[in-house]
């Protein structure tokens, strides 16, 4: 198979959470050709078997959407989606574990996997709604990558223990009561009581965990008091139960600047994914495999966190790096085709081990 046209072609038609259609249509087409029975999992995913042998089963794991990017490259391959890109390299993930199942087929592998093409890994907990398809079987270890381009080409990097962190979505509300500003006294102020909040939430020194709003929505004209008013934000720390506590923290400081400002506050709990954990076994086989790179945890949320909390898992960065670079996310970030051979055969080494 031409993978570097797999992954160009996936490139070019990127889907948010959910959406991916096109995306499934494309990964089914390449698993009819290699013979590999699938299933369709939580509408827009595929859950690929290869079974050989009396005995449980290895899971490798791709996410699939795309990012709200409108993307900036001036490559032939770029998004036919506007506004829309795989700016976190999914298209890379997908064309691995493509180039993985061909390696499987051609070597007629003498041992079970599974592989799971995962929907709405950005936004809407993608992972949680396949475990159903995943708990018919059994499962001793569970495998997955992301690309990076801070760390060098074909580089890997991981670390026994957390390696991402648990991270929740929050929308904190404040609703008032509109009046013209010339008068405003007469109204509730919902701006003023979220600028309270923000303020209250900034003050605290929150250690090593990460509280942070990136979105406020309030107001519709600039001569009218606010009768409401959202900040979106994320919360990340090392484990889901301190993430649970951060949470009702924001609970009780919201109702109580509220209460004093006369105004309602209301918490919506958006996505909600555990903290990536590194089995420490698994951890030293992939050490026996390949060169691993010590790398400290960070703070981005990674629903494969649902899938490691209920069975040995790995997840490994995956180094792009080759000069400048445009982080995750990021409007150019375009890995170099040249990195998905090398993901093919670092899988290649834990699948055949």
């Amino acid at each position: 198979m031409d993978l570097s046209r797999i992954r160009h072609d996936l490139h070019e038609i990127p889907e948010i959470g959910f959406n991916e259609f096109k995306t499934q249509a494309y990964i089914m087409s390449f698993l009819n050709q290699l013979s590999v029975p699938y299933e369709k999992v939580a509408g827009t995913g595929i859950l690929a078997k290869w079974e050989k042998v009396e005995g449980p089963f290895v899971l490798f794991r791709a996410d699939m959407d795309a990012l709200p990017v409108f993307e900036e490259t001036d490559v032939p391959f770029k998004s036919a989606h506007e506004g829309f890109m795989h700016a976190c390299g999914h298209d890379v993930h997908m064309t691995i574990l493509i180039g993985l199942i061909e390696r499987i087929v051609t070597s007629d592998l003498d041992r079970n996997c599974l592989f799971l093409f995962q929907p709405a890994e950005e936004g809407g907990g993608g992972a949680a709604k396949c475990l159903s398809k995943l708990e018919q079987y059994e499962i001793t270890e569970a495998w997955a990558l992301h690309v990076n381009d801070e760390f060098p080409e074909g580089s890997v990097y991981t670390r026994a223990g957390v390696l991402f962190a648990s991270a929740f979505e929050t929308d904190c509300t404040f609703k008032g009561r509109s009046a013209h500003v010339a008068f405003y006294k007469r109204g509730r102020d919902a701006i003023e009581g979220a600028a309270d909040f923000l303020q209250r939430v900034y003050s605290v020194d929150r250690g090593d965990s990460v509280l942070r709003f990136g979105l406020i929505q309030g107001g519709r004209v600039r001569n009218v008091v606010a009768d409401s008013c959202t900040l979106s934000g994320t919360v990340r720390t090392k484990a889901f139960e301190l993430s649970e506590e951060a949470i009702m923290e924001l609970e009780e400081l919201g109702r109580k600047v509220a209460a004093e400002r006369n105004l309602d506050f209301s918490q919506e709990i958006g996505s909600k994914y555990p903290q990536v954990f590194v089995d420490e076994s698994l951890y030293d086989k992939l050490c026996a495999l390949v060169d691993v790179n010590p790398v400290e945890m960070k703070y981005v949320g990674e629903d494969f966190g649902v899938i490691a909390l209920k069975y040995p898992s790995v997840l490994f960065w995956l180094g792009t790096g080759r000069g400048e670079q445009h982080g995750l996310h990021n409007s150019r970030f375009l890995p170099a085709d040249s990195v998905i051979e090398k993901g093919v055969e670092i899988l290649w080494k834990i699948a055949s081990n």
